[in-house]
């Protein structure tokens, strides 16, 4: 057993400095030493500084029921299955050793991160991220195994697409020390392939794809599979590999069917029409993008931030199609929608496609002034390419020229660096 973190982890949580545990036993030197494995005190000293701590020296965690019972809340999270993670979670706080014991507490935090981004708790996750970030020095292997798998998760959530891959392949380097369950491999290759997706690593996704996807095929796990196919659509997409893209998003809507799962088809037929958009099919894009509708739940936030990208979608399809009313249409839902969810770049998108329909004398400077820095700010490249060129086309009508050109250049750079664009996941 590991005396030094444990020790090291209960000082820390409960607030004491090495001098304060060490006053009357050891020097806070000699304490260091113990903390940091550089030396084996005698069983004496031990006994000393656990009742100072009030700690039992003799309690072990290896083979406590706890942790079995924190594997199966582990498991319903990867799979999940919502139901059952909440009630593994409160029985798991009504533990006492859950909160006592260094081993138990550790991956009990480590696995919340998971659950609180299950149910959407962004900030609250990034909170239980920090608190036990501060006893990293005190975990094993397996407890750095996950904390790196839930950190490259959490990263991906919180739009750090390239930190996220550097995370979760450390996480798989430690992988090879612990040997994992398989359930457990496919997660990480499909976070893997999640993550180097939206980093623009579409080849290394493809292939994290086909790793997850052979064990899951193997286990019979339709829903996950379905999760593959959708992003192996979206890679091939971004390859422009329409016919494999479009095969990919089938195979996922036949399974989703199957199960019922609307979320899974919602992420479908928004994909679907994103595809359809790319090759310039709008109607098929729009038929897609309002069956994704059919699919959606109000009371998801993350679905209220697909919705508003789905409205989006639909406006520039009307707008391409020179369909004036069904462009107004969707701007006045997504207005509709702003009301109750506040968001300042969908504000932004409706108010330039608004706009634009009217032939407003002050678009070209809000294009200049407000849309445009504003998404080059976020880094949101396709929205300055298109920007940009709306902005070029009016620079040219009005014979500026040079102004037109530039922005004109904005667009084409940026387009040429990103033509893989495209694709909703999660």
């Amino acid at each position: 057993m590991e005396y030094g973190k444990v020790l090291r982890f209960h000082r820390v949580k409960q607030g004491l400095t090495q001098n304060q545990l060490a006053d009357g036993i050891i020097s806070p030197a000699y304490l260091s030493k113990i903390e940091n494995d550089q030396t084996v005190p005698t069983f004496e000293v031990l006994e000393l500084l656990y009742e100072r701590l009030g700690l039992d020296f003799h309690d072990s965690s290896n083979s406590h029921p706890s942790k079995e019972k924190l594997k199966e809340w582990y498991e319903a999270i990867v799979f999940k299955d919502k139901e059952k993670a909440r009630t593994l979670k409160d029985e798991l706080l009504q533990q006492k050793e859950t909160h006592d014991n260094h081993h138990l507490y550790i991956f009990f935090e480590l696995f919340r991160i998971r659950y609180l981004l299950l149910e959407s708790e962004i900030e609250e996750a990034y909170k239980a991220w920090k608190d036990v970030k501060q006893f990293r020095d005190t975990f094993d292997n397996k407890m750095a195994f996950y904390y790196h798998l839930c950190t490259g998760l959490l990263k991906y959530y919180r739009g750090d697409f390239d930190e996220s891959y550097q995370e979760l392949m450390q996480s798989k380097h430690i992988s090879n020390s612990i040997n994992p369950e398989n359930w457990e491999f496919s997660d990480l290759y499909y976070l893997l392939a999640l993550s180097t997706s939206q980093a623009n690593h579409i080849s290394a996704s493809v292939f994290y794809v086909n790793q997850a996807l052979e064990i899951y095929q193997s286990h019979y796990d339709l829903a996950k599979s379905a999760d593959c196919h959708i992003l192996q659509g979206i890679n091939y997409s971004r390859l422009k590999n329409y016919a494999k893209a479009l095969e990919n998003l089938h195979l996922a809507k036949k399974i989703a069917l199957q199960t019922r799962d609307k979320n899974q088809l919602r992420l479908v037929f928004i994909n679907i029409g994103t595809l359809e958009s790319r090759i310039e099919n709008h109607e098929a894009a729009i038929e897609n993008y309002e069956k994704s509708l059919e699919y959606y739940d109000s009371n998801s936030k993350y679905q209220n931030l697909d919705f508003l990208t789905t409205i989006l979608g639909l406006i520039v399809e009307h707008y391409r199609m020179k369909d004036t009313t069904g462009c107004l249409k969707w701007i006045n839902e997504g207005k509709n929608i702003l009301y109750d969810y506040p968001h300042k770049e969908f504000e932004l998108h409706f108010e330039v496609f608004s706009k634009l329909i009217r032939k407003d004398s002050e678009l070209e400077s809000y294009l200049e002034n407000e849309a445009i820095p504003f998404f080059q700010d976020k880094k949101e490249h396709i929205y300055v390419i298109r920007y940009s060129m709306f902005l070029a086309d009016i620079l040219e009508e009005q014979r500026m020229y040079k102004k037109s050109s530039f922005y004109l250049r904005l667009a084409i750079e940026l387009l040429n660096k990103h033509s893989h664009l495209g694709g909703i996941l999660l």
